[in-house]
């Protein structure tokens, strides 16, 4: 029973560290917005079940010292990165996300206290996904508009050719019409 337990804590670490790799490096990550959340509290609820189950041994009394250290590390300079962790690994950071049709997803998140939301076009690739578009409030207000992509109702798709793909940003009135180059990232203004 310990034997499956280490080897599933195994699994379950190495997917997690894939997965967050994967993400920073090249904007990858697993299939919808909860995946990800669901495979960092599996991790987190392994780690307290494997900190149990071996606790006689002193490798577990450092990994359990190593999260406790991890969780005051983070909230003492102003508990920003307390935040972000509840932000990006809890529902809390997620405040819209729409389905751009079989291809497509946008999502608006905020996983900082200190910045306003941002939109994100995912592209989506069977069991994974890649974030094809980002944008904060000061890329979408080049051209002197006060557009707040936190005050977002709704998330139209519009069209898509070979290189571009183009949304709108639904308010009431005006609107705000987005068009972006889906290989490097960027508007097009």
């Amino acid at each position: 029973m310990k034997r499956k337990i280490q080897l599933l804590y195994i699994i379950i670490t190495l997917l997690l560290s894939i997965d967050m790799l994967a993400y920073y490096l090249e904007k990858i990550s697993l299939i919808g917005y909860y995946s990800d959340v669901l495979l960092f509290w599996t991790w987190l609820g392994l780690s307290i079940l494997v900190i149990v189950v071996f606790w006689k041994k002193i490798l577990a009394k450092i990994m359990l010292s190593g999260l406790i250290l991890g969780l005051i590390c983070s909230i003492l300079p102003m508990m920003l990165p307390f935040y972000t962790l509840i932000l990006s690994m809890s529902p809390f950071g997620l405040e819209m996300t729409k389905d751009l049709g079989e291809n497509y997803r946008a999502q608006i998140v905020g996983y900082s206290v200190l910045s306003a939301p941002w939109l994100e076009v995912i592209e989506k690739k069977g069991i994974i996904e890649k974030r094809v578009f980002s944008c904060t409030d000061n890329a979408l207000n080049h051209d002197g508009t006060a557009t707040r992509i936190g005050n977002t109702k709704d998330i139209i798709f519009n069209s898509e050719t070979d290189t571009t793909l183009r949304i709108t940003l639904f308010y009431g009135s005006p609107n705000k019409t987005i068009t972006f180059d889906k290989r490097t990232g960027k508007i097009i203004f």
